[in-house]
């Protein structure tokens, strides 16, 4: 079957679908070897069709250029990206769809797709064909990584089934019997079905299982807890951050090495290799800056913002985008030889980070840090900032828990300071968000993004 998938099925579903994926598929997987300074060449050349493009054709861009006097002829390398302004979700759906997309499209010929990410709300943008097949190439090359290759059969876990063909019924059927992917829905994963999602996992025999970290580490732990043995190859995490405890018990339960992704918006942006030393960004398609919270470009190995630039789009660009998620950019190459530049850490949402009425940050990753020296002794956790100074901290406690909480009462206070109180609830289970994914952070008073008010759109 894999073998009819490979050389009939994809090659059959390119030709419909008019996605031309494998053959960017090959030009990732070439140019991936290249040295640092060629891959930053690729970027600068497409920087600047994007740039020119952007000026002509979509008046978002046009009137922001022209407001601070600058033209195509001022962009001309990446180093050349912070004479424009940043820009936000909340510019881009006030903007969207007249203002943000190009005037070369059409939007009925458009494929528009809707991302909620962690929030829950929803947030609009559109793709054409070859846009599209560029980021199923990123995506490809991510897998690829892990020991994928078109054909095999994978598990995927997530909000949305992936899928080509939607909207075509009968193209769908087809493609869910014989693309070798079975879509199971993270949104309807509960204590009570836990163990038909492993049956059907079980009985489909994947080669690689993908899906969100929290959901994937919930599953492991049922493995676990049932003495289940499930052999992959790999696991492919996604959707959000990943916790080095979630990646141990996932790595155990699962019996192989865990590869963390990191997309959004239409964006395939980094990724781990076997290697696991830091993310490979997507360097061929977008361009990523880190920038502190005043808008300057912060030092490797320094925590900021993360601002995106897709180096592929036209239909809708997105140039200097702030994705409101937080890293850590790397000066080092990877140990596998890729010229690929590197982030070290991808740290999570900028809402996974809070301010104390002191001012000082906490944030999912310290909490992370905390819960993974008391697994399994708690299960799950979430962690809550509705006021300032009190923090409401959900936990589903394991056995022996009773033997923690001292410890935790005592690490808690140390960690959030004086200035704020905490109160911990037991429950069942922590409950997902309409995403399908379990939070493990949430702030009402964090980080304000980075970029430009939004009546300067």
């Amino acid at each position: 079957m894999s073998f009819l998938v490979k050389r009939i099925g994809v090659p059959l579903a390119e030709k419909i679908s008019r996605l031309p994926v494998r053959k960017y598929l090959r030009e990732l997987l070439r140019t991936q070897w290249l040295t640092t300074d060629e891959i930053r060449e690729i970027q600068n050349q497409k920087l600047v069709a994007v740039i020119d493009h952007a000026y002509n054709n979509v008046p978002f861009y046009r009137e922001a250029m022209i407001e601070r006097n600058i033209t195509p002829k001022d962009i001309r390398s990446t180093e050349d990206l912070a004479k424009l302004p940043v820009i936000t979700k909340d510019i881009v759906r006030a903007n969207y769809p007249d203002n943000m997309i190009s005037e070369k499209f059409k939007f009925s010929r458009l494929i528009e797709t809707a991302s909620s990410g962690s929030t829950d709300e929803p947030f609009r943008f559109v793709l054409d064909r070859e846009e599209k097949a560029r980021k199923w190439a990123g995506l490809y090359r991510f897998w690829d990584w892990a020991g994928y290759t078109l054909g095999d059969r994978i598990v995927n876990i997530q909000v949305f089934p992936i899928r080509v063909f939607k909207k075509m019924k009968a193209l769908q059927y087809l493609e869910d019997k014989y693309s070798g992917i079975l879509g199971l829905p993270a949104a309807e994963l509960y204590t009570d079905n836990a163990y038909s999602f492993i049956d059907k996992i079980v009985q489909f025999k994947p080669k690689v299982v993908r899906g969100y970290s929290s959901t994937l580490s919930y599953l492991a732990q049922t493995l676990i807890d049932t003495g289940t043995k499930l052999k992959v190859s790999a696991v492919c995490t996604t959707g959000e951050t990943q916790h080095e405890y979630q990646r141990e018990l996932i790595s155990t339960a699962f019996g192989c090495k865990v590869f963390d992704g990191y997309g959004g918006e239409g964006m395939e942006i980094a990724a781990q290799c076997d290697h696991n030393d830091g993310y490979h960004i997507n360097a061929e398609n977008v361009f990523v800056e880190i920038l502190n919270n005043d808008g300057k470009p912060c030092k490797p190995g320094e925590e900021g913002q993360i601002v995106l630039t897709d180096l592929n789009r036209s239909s809708m660009p997105f140039i200097r985008y702030n994705i409101q998620d937080l890293g850590v950019l790397s000066d080092r190459q990877c140990s596998c030889g890729r010229g690929l530049p590197m982030l070290d850490r991808i740290s999570g949402r900028l809402t996974d980070v809070g301010v104390t009425p002191s001012g000082k940050l906490i944030s999912a990753y310290y909490f992370s840090v905390l819960f993974r020296q008391v697994v399994p002794r708690v299960k799950q956790f979430q962690v809550i900032q509705e006021q300032r100074d009190h923090l409401l901290i959900y936990i589903v406690p394991g056995e022996g828990f009773e033997e923690v909480r001292d410890f935790l009462n005592r690490s808690i206070q140390e960690g959030i300071g004086l200035d704020v109180s905490f109160e911990i609830k037991m429950v069942d289970k922590i409950p997902l968000a309409r995403s399908g994914k379990r939070r493990s952070f949430v702030s009402n008073f964090g980080i304000k993004p980075v970029g430009i008010a939004e009546e300067d759109g």
